[in-house]
This record gives C-alpha cells, structure tokens and sequence, in this order.
C-alpha cells in the first residue's frame, strides 16, 4: 500500500497483518479521487472505518486541509497514528477511536462539517444507512460527495430510504464503490 499523488506520492504505508482489516484496493481508491480530485484542495474530509488510514492520508496527500480518522479497534487506529507520523501529517489529522455512530453523535455538539466522506466498513455492517442518517442530522455533510465500499457480491441495490441519493455505482472485481450527492 502506497499514497498514489500528492505531496506524499510513492509512500509505503504500514500494511495491517491478518485479515482483521481490508485495505482498500490501489485501484478502488485511485478511482475515487479521480472523481472527487476538482474538490480535494482544502476539503474537510472524514474518513469512516479507517482501517490503516489509507483512504484519508491520500486526501490529505492531495491538499485536504484536514482529515478526521474514526475506527474503533485498538491496532486500526495504532497503524493509523504510525502512518500519520510517517507521512508527517499530523496537523492536519485528528484521530477518533470508538464506535463510529457514537463518534458522530459528539461531532453533532462541534458543529463540524465535512465535504467529502469515505465509508468503508467491514462487508458485513449493516447498519450503513443509520451511518447516513447521522450525517445528514447532524448537519455533518452539507455538499459534496460519499463514497461507501461495499461487497460487489451484495444484491446491487442501494436503498431507497438514504437521505443521500445515490449518483453512481461502478464496481472494481470483489468491490462495489457507492457515489453519493446532497439531496436539496
């Protein structure tokens, strides 16, 4: 694993061991910021189960002026703070470990709020339209672009009861990549 562009291009990031944690594929996240790379510069991005932090460290590579990492196990957010100390990102990174629904209920009292989001959690959670609610609630998406990884194995079809319409959906092999909007 490796950040792609950017002031970090060509760096090695810690690899998680095991299988406890999915990085998302090279191909998958190259995909995603070549659809959000026109709104990247100075962006508040959060980046949902983290994993190893890739997602957000390539944002923050590619000029997010800052990233807000959530995971709630013990050796995502280790590997996550070891990367962000190898890329010498840490003032633009803020680090959260917990439950990523109850990390969103104290962001609601910050009034933050992000432009782009990245949702990747493990294939089986299943509580990713709860996740959007919260969002939308809070006020913690105004506009700007979701992208939630999935199994491209699921039955393919994005509810109808999210409160961010579904732009696109392209697959990449094992892996179903969700684009969506603000809903007016």
């Amino acid at each position: 694993m490796r950040i792609i562009s950017g002031s970090a291009r060509g760096m090695n990031l810690k690899s998680p061991r095991g299988k406890k944690i999915r990085p998302t594929s090279q191909k998958v996240k190259a995909a995603f910021f070549n659809i959000v790379h026109d709104n990247i510069q100075e962006a508040g991005f959060l980046d949902l189960f983290s994993g190893s932090g890739g997602i957000g460290l390539e944002a923050l590579s590619r000029g997010a002026k800052k990233c807000v990492f959530v995971d709630k196990d013990p050796d995502a957010i280790h590997l996550i703070r070891e990367n962000i100390r190898l890329g010498k990102m840490h003032e633009k990174a803020i680090v959260c470990q917990g439950d990523v629904r109850r990390v969103l209920h104290s962001f609601l009292k910050k009034e933050d709020c992000f432009d782009i989001i990245y949702i990747d959690p493990p294939y089986e959670y299943s509580k990713i339209t709860e996740v959007l609610f919260l969002l939308q609630e809070g006020g913690l998406f105004k506009n700007g672009i979701i992208g939630v990884e999935r199994s491209s194995r699921d039955d393919g079809k994005w509810p109808d009861f999210s409160p961010f319409p579904l732009q696109q959906k392209k697959v990449y092999g094992d892996t179903a990549l969700y684009l969506l909007g603000f809903r007016e």
